[in-house]
């Protein structure tokens, strides 16, 4: 299945008072793998700024802007063409349970993934609401186990964006039961961790024709390690798969590593951003119903 999409990202920025100088650094940009090609893209700034690139330390593409020009408004734009080519997840190829749970526990395996095991201020969950979390019985497949897990975050959450911020924790999220696609991630990777499987956190775009939650920004997933096949998106906001669907911008730990936006300003004064996205399939795939979606747990 292949599909291609424009995706456009903007951003416009105003400040009470003259920037004297600003840096700013943006994880916006799709990137290329196995899955997803990158067929061109281009971006601007109303600042007229020079920009150059760096590879942050999980190898994406960061884009930096830096200027002495004082301003009080700032603009910019990012638009990619992206294909993307999915195939269907290997069910038949995976590896018995107990497999699965020799590798899991093994010293090499922890060391090999410790960076997406380890717990931070986003996915530590107190030991007072472990008793409420969906475990993993040893006798149950990784990927059964996580297409579960998937659903019971789902189900557990209301999506809402009100109580929430960039710096809400899973332990919040399961204080109040409501947040935003970052905080439907935070949990899933949390309890997964638990689980002592590694997950890590993914920004990027989500086809907007499904009109599922969090397509109208940048949006957030998982991604977890299953033994024996590698590793396989989850979309606990929405229930579902990462698929064709989907378009990778960043992964990381947690949201400290793929915020799209990061940047140091000389000013005085408050100041207001906004931003918004727009992807928009020119190939179109085939919408997979979510309760086909669903029901792919079974073996």
């Amino acid at each position: 299945m292949k599909t291609e999409y424009e995706v456009v990202y903007r951003t416009h920025n105003t400040y009470e008072e003259n920037v004297r100088e600003a840096f700013f650094s943006f994880l916006i940009l799709p990137c290329q793998n196995e899955n997803q090609v990158v067929r061109s893209v281009t971006y601007s700034n109303s600042l007229e700024a020079e920009t150059f690139q760096h590879t942050n330390p999980f190898g994406f593409e960061v884009i930096n802007l830096h200027t002495v020009e004082p301003f009080k408004a700032f603009e910019f734009q990012m638009r990619a063409i992206v294909e993307k080519n999915m195939t269907d997840f290997p069910l038949e190829g995976m590896l018995p349970v107990q497999e699965e749970q020799r590798l899991l526990r093994e010293h090499l395996f922890y060391l090999e993934n410790h960076q997406f095991l380890g717990f931070g201020h986003y996915t530590n969950i107190k030991e007072m609401y472990h008793s409420k979390l969906l475990m993993r019985d040893p006798e149950q497949g990784v990927y059964d186990y996580l297409q579960k897990l998937n659903a019971f975050i789902s189900d557990l959450l209301e999506f809402d964006p009100k109580p929430t911020t960039v710096c809400t924790s899973a332990n919040e999220v399961l204080k109040i039961g409501r947040g935003v696609c970052q905080d439907y991630t935070h949990l899933f990777i949390g309890i997964a961790r638990l689980n002592k499987i590694p997950c890590r956190y993914v920004s990027g775009y989500l086809n907007q024709g499904l009109e599922l939650e969090g397509s109208a920004v940048m949006h957030a997933w998982a991604e977890a390690y299953i033994p024996g096949f590698g590793w396989q998106g989850f979309d606990p906001t929405n229930n579902l798969l990462a698929d064709v669907h989907y378009i990778k911008a960043s992964h990381g730990s947690d949201y400290s590593d793929c915020s799209p936006l990061k940047g140091t300003l000389k000013t005085n004064g408050k100041q207001k951003t906004s931003y918004g996205v727009s992807v928009n399939p020119l190939l179109e795939a085939t919408p997979i119903p979510q309760q086909q979606m669903q029901t792919q747990s079974s073996f």
